[in-house]
């Protein structure tokens, strides 16, 4: 980035702070001008380390200055000048201080953009060598350059994340290794500000967290949380968690490293419970705790793909911490939003897993007079507490549904205790009682959160939205009236007094429960007030607040549920009824407008981004997940209902038919040509197939010739007792016969299916001719219609036909190629036998020759023994005969005298 963007600098804004005179601003500058050439000029170290020093005292009152004209220079000393450690950390604390801006410190120049640290940022980093020399001197051992090299790569990561990251990676895995490394650096110091460097390096990067991890990374830091005394340490352990969110944060891969490697079962020793049962919280401690339970959300959220989350769900309560968590609500000296957090965490490690489910709903709450299940004590505060804080109840509500997710078994329980009981005789809450108390409370967030709990409690079960149909409530304290939960629930949509996000949570409870229910939609339409009701709201007029529109929305929404699931019992509002109500009194243009405004909110784009609920105030209280998803799967059926049904029931004026009937001629004339079309690549298909079956009889041949060449190989090889089977082969060859006859069965079934539809495409055309009369113009319309759609379906079949003739190809490719393979394999075993038997053959001379020369060696030996017996008896001899000589006074020869002395 050029420096022509800094001619603007001075008149971005104005500071309190006077400005300096002319004669300080030039007198400084001159001063940097000085320095600088002195800096580029000098030979001498000393007066280039004073020159940078100088510098340095000048980057922040003269930070536009300093870094405009000594950038360049202060780069070449990071690359040249590697003799004078010194020099090198005061050019290093400079560019920081030039790239860095403190609001709080007087020092600042002021009167400068917010932006100018980033572009002095972006000026430094354009030529890359500049980093790679700041993060080779992270490799030297000096503590006070090895401090300042880490502060000045993060100071330019801070500026600019994207850019630093992939130059970075450039440089290759070791580039990150290196700065990994420095957490295993025994200087506290130095290791503290490299987790602030990895703390920034690695946010949203998928390749650089991958490298982290594999790096020893996740060791490296759970050794620092030990040391740092786990939830009771200090910033250190929350500098540690927040890098270890960053590398699990959307990374798969990550996340199955660290649970593969047992790091899940390390985070249960945070959770002790002499720690976690303390008394006195401190702020440091709850922001720990907060971490913790963030990543073990991020390992089980709903958003991460279903194998890992059942993996991860297994090992987080087979390892115990599930139970961990689960002692932690019945502690009263937790603070609130780690309570909440905690019931978050919890709600995400339940959610769909059976096994974690039925634990959690039998886990008991024994801190009161009476015992009872955690799970009814959680729903009792989040009804009854209007005190507590609402992030709190909210988390109980998501906590409530993760129970509620897939577990039928549950919701059954819970649907028992909503029905008619015939006696109560413990006189205590229930499920179904907490549900209806607050479903009937005045306190909005009670209201809405038992709507929303109730709407989940009947999601995705017709049986269920049956059951409910008998729940009745008294209207008065004589309990002589009572009504159905479902009049209830107009009554308290009609009633002017009730709250916006009251009737917004009855609207997606009545809509979840009329969705694939035709009894629930029958009994609605039976209650005399509730199609009226419908209409007044869809039909308010002067409607400018957004969250009117949306309440028009879901009526709309919920009358297009009672046409679509209608059975038709209710003559008064039969579907046809129906459809000219919406005709006549709204006008089908305005319905399909307030139909379709809720896909265009920004709550209904909020609410479909993930099932957590991430709500921070009681105005955020609006719609949900699973409603969001009913509406996106429901609304498209809605609308073509409706538009299907109006366009049948337009007749055509009788002066067209003649028009229209010449139209249908000449269609069905063009599809006559499709057909004939249709037929042609019918027939090449059959060549195809017949050529491909040709090869598949030879490759069944060659497969045939390779197992009887494993066969007598195997045979070969076990006669020879020195090489077992070879398994591996074996598997292939039976690999290959299970692909041919896939092969050969997908062939088969495909030519059934295309002799079919050809067949009744036939059919339907001569059907077409035959009855193509004026009488019949209705039928003949069908025909076309139908005709047209099995032509559709017949283009789709022929893509699909010639993807499959593509992969059909492509596996005999495959399958040659593995056919070579396997004769290459055979020809390599033959070889192999081959010398195998040469080398027995030559063993076996070996043995003949050893055997041999053994001989020859054993006879020798003999030999050798009896030649040393007999010069033994020969030197006896000898010595006796001398002795015969010396006793007779004769001479003694000279050859048994040399005898003794050889001795």
């Amino acid at each position: 980035m050029a420096f022509l963007r800094v001619s603007s600098l001075f008149s971005s804004s104005t500071s309190s702070t006077p400005p300096p005179t002319a004669n300080d601003a030039t007198f400084k500058q001159e001063t940097i001008e000085r320095l600088c050439d002195r800096l580029q000029s000098s030979t001498r170290i000393e007066d280039r380390r004073d020159a940078v020093r100088g510098l340095k005292g000048l980057s922040k009152k003269c930070k536009l200055e300093v870094g405009t004209q000594s950038m360049s220079l202060l780069a070449n000393v990071l690359q040249g000048d590697r003799i004078d450690l010194d020099l090198i950390q005061l050019a290093l604390e400079t560019l920081a201080n030039v790239m860095t801006f403190e609001a709080d410190n007087d020092e600042e120049q002021r009167n400068l953009p917010q932006d100018i640290t980033i572009q002095f940022t972006e000026l430094y980093i354009k030529n890359k060598e500049h980093v790679h020399a700041a993060l080779d001197l992270i490799e030297e051992t000096d503590f006070n350059l090895r401090r300042a090299a880490i502060k000045f790569v993060t100071v330019l990561l801070t500026n600019c994340t994207k850019i630093l990251q992939d130059i970075i990676l450039e440089s290759g895995p070791m580039g990150v290794s290196k700065l990994v490394d420095l957490l295993q650096d025994e200087r506290e110091v130095i290791r503290n500000d490299a987790l602030l460097l990895l703390q920034i390096l690695t946010q949203s990067n998928a390749n650089i967290q991958k490298i982290v991890a594999f790096e020893n990374g996740f060791e490296r830091l759970f050794e620092i949380l030990h040391s740092e005394g786990g939830s009771e340490g200090g910033v250190i352990v929350e500098d540690c968690l927040s890098v270890l969110l960053n590398l699990l944060k959307n990374n798969t891969s990550n996340q199955s490293y660290f649970r593969e490697s047992s790091f899940i079962r390390r985070l249960v020793d945070c959770f002790e419970l002499n720690s976690i049962g303390d008394k006195h919280w401190s702020t440091q401690k709850g922001t720990n705790v907060h971490l913790l339970l963030q990543v073990i959300r991020i390992l089980v959220s709903p958003t991460n793909s279903n194998q890992n989350i059942v993996a991860c769900q297994r090992t987080v309560s087979q390892c115990g911490l599930l139970h961990r968590l689960c002692v932690m609500l019945t502690l009263t000296s937790i603070p609130a939003d780690v309570l909440a957090e905690t019931i978050n965490t919890i709600g995400d490690i339940i959610r769909g897993n059976t096994d974690n489910q039925q634990f959690f709903g039998s886990v008991m709450n024994s801190t009161g007079d009476v015992q009872q299940p955690i799970l009814l004590s959680l729903l009792y505060t989040m009804i009854t507490a209007e005190k507590q804080s609402f992030p709190l109840r909210i988390s109980i509500l998501y906590c409530f549904q993760c129970y509620l997710y897939k577990n039928d078994y549950g919701k059954s329980m819970i649907i028992q205790t909503l029905l008619p009981q015939t006696e109560n005789v413990t006189n205590q809450y229930t499920f179904g009682h907490l549900l209806i108390i607050g479903f009937l409370s005045k306190d909005t967030v009670a209201s809405w959160c038992s709507s929303i709990a109730l709407a989940h409690l009947i999601a995705d079960n017709q049986q269920f939205k049956e059951a409910i149909l008998k729940v009745v409530l008294a209207v008065d304290q004589s309990q002589s009236g009572t009504k159905s939960l479902m009049e209830i629930s107009i009554d308290l949509l009609e009633n002017s007094s009730s709250s916006f996000h009251t009737r917004i949570a009855i609207l997606i409870f009545l809509c979840t429960w009329l969705a694939n229910c035709p009894l629930a939609v029958q009994a609605f339409l039976s209650i005399a007030n509730s199609i009226s009701c419908l209409i007044s709201q869809i039909c308010a007029q002067s409607v400018a607040d957004d969250r009117e529109v949306l309440i028009q929305s879901l009526c709309s929404f919920a009358f297009g549920l009672c046409l679509v699931f209608n059975n038709n019992q209710m003559t008064t509002y039969s579907t046809e009824s129906l459809e000219r109500i919406i005709n006549k009194r709204i006008g089908i243009d305005f319905f399909q407008e307030k139909l379709e405004s809720l896909s265009k909110s920004d709550y209904y784009a909020k609410a479909l981004q993930k099932p957590q609920l991430k709500l921070s105030k009681a105005n955020d209280m609006i719609l949900d997940y699973e409603f969001a998803r009913l509406y996106k799967v429901l609304e498209g059926s809605i609308t073509r209902t409706l538009t299907t049904r109006t366009n049948d029931g337009q007749a055509q004026p009788p002066d067209q038919s003649a028009a229209i009937l010449a139209q249908y001629t000449d269609l069905i004339q063009q599809q006559n040509q499709q057909i004939h079309s249709y037929q042609q690549q019918e027939r090449q298909f059959f060549e195809e197939r017949d050529s491909y079956q040709k090869k598949i009889l030879e490759l069944e041949q060659s497969l045939q010739e390779i197992r009887n060449q494993y066969t007598s190989l195997q045979s070969s090889s076990s006669s020879s007792s020195k090489q077992s089977p070879d398994d591996g082969l074996k598997t292939l060859c039976e690999q290959q016969q299970a692909e041919l006859e896939y092969s050969r069965n997908m062939i088969a079934y495909q030519q059934q299916q295309y002799y079919y539809l050809t067949q009744s495409i036939e059919n339907g055309v001569q059907q077409l001719n035959l009855n193509s009369t004026d009488n019949e113009h209705a039928v003949l319309n069908a025909k076309i219609i139908e005709l047209q759609e099995k032509l559709n379906a017949f283009d789709e079949r022929c893509v699909a036909q010639n993807d499959e003739i593509a992969r059909l190809q492509l596996e005999n490719n495959i399958l040659q190629e593995k056919n070579t393979n396997e004769k290459r394999k055979v020809s390599v075993l033959e070889s192999l036998e081959g010398q195998m038997q040469e080398i027995i053959d030559e063993k076996t001379n070996l043995n003949n020759d050893y055997q041999k020369l053994n001989t020859a060696y054993q006879q020798n030996l003999k030999e050798q023994n009896d030649l040393l017996v007999l010069c033994s008896t020969y030197e006896d001899q000898l010595k006796t005969c001398r002795h015969l000589i010396q006793s007779g006074g004769l001479t003694v020869p000279n050859f048994l005298i040399e005898m003794d002395n050889t001795e």
